[in-house]
C-alpha cells in the first residue's frame, strides 16, 4: 500500500525535529550582536511525488535591507516577549498569507548574524497540509518572487558552491566565506545560502548515520 500524505508528513516531521538536535553550527562564521530576527524554513510535501520543498521568496528592490536579494519568510522581531517561533509565524502570514494554524513547528537552527545587524534565529516549521492546497498571497511590499523549491535540488551536483566576499566588521575588513545556490536563475546565497547549507549538512549527516 502506498503511504498517505500524512505518514510521509509525519515522518519529514520526525526527520527533521531529530536534526534540529544536532550539534552543528555554521562553520567560519563572523559572531556578534545583531537585532533579534527569525525566518521560517517552511517545508512542504509537493503534489503527485511526496517530495518535501523549502519555501523560497525574494525581496523586492525597494525594501530597506537586503534589496533584490533571495530569502526565507521572516523578519525582526516585534517586542521582547515575542519568541523566534511566534516572529517567523507572524511573519510568514504577514509576507505570504500563510496561517500559523497551517505550521507545525519542529525545531530551530543555530543563531546566524549578518553584516547588515541582524541575529537570525531560523525556525523549521512542515505543512500540515500539501503545498499545492495552500493558498500563498504574496504581500508586494515584501516579496516580488516566490516558489517551492525541491529539497532534492539543493543537493543536486552543481548547484552549491562557495564564494569569498569582503565584509567590514568592527572597523576592519575581512574575507568571509559565502554559501550559494544557484537554482536556475535564483542564485540563493549570504544568510540564507548559509541555513540552507546547515540544513543539508544536516541531513547528510542524518544519513551518514553518525
Amino acid at each position: 500500500m502506498a503511504p498517505t500524505f500524512e505518514s510521509k508528513r509525519l515522518a519529514i516531521v520526525e526527520l527533521l525535529r531529530g536534526i534540529s538536535r544536532y550539534d552543528l553550527p555554521h562553520p567560519f562564521r563572523v559572531t556578534s550582536d545583531g537585532r533579534p530576527a527569525a525566518v521560517l524554513i517552511l517545508v512542504g510535501l509537493s503534489e503527485g511525488s511526496g517530495d518535501p520543498e523549502i519555501l523560497v521568496t525574494r525581496r523586492p528592490d525597494t525594501i530597506a535591507t537586503h534589496k533584490g536579494q533571495y530569502a526565507l519568510p521572516g523578519g525582526m522581531r516585534d517586542h521582547a516577549e515575542e519568541g523566534a517561533e511566534e516572529t517567523a509565524l507572524r511573519e510568514t502570514q504577514e509576507e505570504m498569507g500563510i496561517s500559523a494554524s497551517l505550521i507545525e513547528v519542529v525545531g530551530r537552527l543555530p543563531e546566524i548574524w549578518t553584516p547588515s545587524g541582524f541575529t537570525i534565529t531560523p525556525v523549521i516549521g512542515v505543512l500540515r497540509k500539501m503545498s499545492n492546497e495552500v493558498e500563498v498571497v504574496p504581500n508586494p511590499s515584501e516579496v516580488d518572487t516566490w516558489f517551492w523549491c525541491p529539497l532534492a535540488r539543493l543537493r543536486d551536483e552543481g548547484v552549491y558552491f562557495r564564494e569569498e566576499r569582503e565584509i567590514t566588521f568592527e572597523g576592519k575588513s575581512r574575507i568571509v566565506p559565502v554559501d550559494v545556490y544557484q537554482i536556475d536563475s535564483h542564485r540563493i546565497w549570504g544568510a540564507t545560502g548559509a541555513i540552507l547549507r546547515n540544513l543539508i549538512a544536516r541531513l547528510e549527516k542524518s544519513e551518514s548515520g553518525i
